[in-house]
């Protein structure tokens, strides 16, 4: 198509679009709601502040694949053009991912993302260490899938619940913890949010919850600094953890009974 401004309710997830306009984020934001599988934008000259192509990066935020097209090699507002004369001037980061890169005839690298699959983008872990003492350190991840064995020995404080799921990661993991402190998440129905701290009973592991009333959903500096205990399993209540507490009380007390300090 001529313009992005003609993608319209015809246009969903299984195509890959190539459009006239240049690549700036006006541009490009107009699509991101149909989530194309790739989206090919006119370079215009890339321009001052790489201006007509850093409509990329709008993309890559939503991991939708985006290059625009050498305005050497093909005409702007002339989609057909692209298409068939034109080569990549510039791939985002979900692009090269798929295996698009510059040189590469746009032919060719739309019906790449035509034919393949989305790639797999592993997330970035995001750990904080939010405390540190002798007797050992608190990280906060905001998800426990951003834990590795970077926390073993510590107690880990997150942003999401404390539901069976988290549980199971927990149980999976191959190294120890001290404990785990997590959101209670409402507790929800049938107190799922808060499901999976007898489980870690099983394991010999304190866990608690705070209260989301205490404490942001999704963000484990305020589980943290913020947080008041509001359920927690047995092997916490052994060792003094209780209702109402500070979590930064409650992960202290997790560490000394880690580090076999009294």
């Amino acid at each position: 198509m001529d313009s992005v401004g003609h993608v319209d309710e015809r246009n969903d997830v299984s195509d890959v679009l190539i459009c006239g306009s240049h690549g700036a984020p006006c541009a490009t934001q107009l699509m991101v709601w149909c989530r194309p599988r790739g989206v090919f934008v006119h370079d215009a000259g890339v321009g001052l502040g790489e201006g007509g192509v850093s409509g990329l990066k709008l993309l890559d935020a939503y991991l939708i694949p985006g290059a625009t097209v050498d305005g050497n090699s093909a005409r702007i507002s002339d989609g057909r053009d692209m298409y068939e004369n034109g080569t990549v001037s510039r791939a985002n980061q979900a692009a090269r991912l798929m295996g698009i890169s510059e040189g590469m005839a746009v032919r060719e690298a739309a019906q790449m993302l035509l034919d393949r699959n989305p790639a797999f983008r592993a997330p970035a872990r995001r750990q904080i260490r939010v405390h540190a003492d002798e007797l050992g350190s608190v990280y906060a991840l905001d998800t426990v899938k951003y834990a590795d064995s970077r926390i073993a020995g510590g107690v880990l404080c997150m942003g999401s619940h404390a539901a069976r799921a988290m549980a199971d990661y927990v149980e999976d993991m191959d190294y120890r913890l001290a404990g785990v402190i997590t959101n209670d998440a409402g507790p929800s129905k049938d107190q799922s949010g808060i499901a999976g701290l007898a489980q870690l009973d099983g394991i010999g592991m304190p866990a608690a919850a705070v209260s989301c009333a205490t404490a942001r959903v999704g963000d484990a500096r305020s589980t943290y600094f913020q947080g008041r205990i509001s359920a927690l399993n047995e092997t916490a209540a052994s060792i003094g953890i209780e209702k109402g507490q500070p979590a930064t009380e409650a992960a202290r007390l997790m560490l000394r009974r880690a580090s076999g300090t009294k």
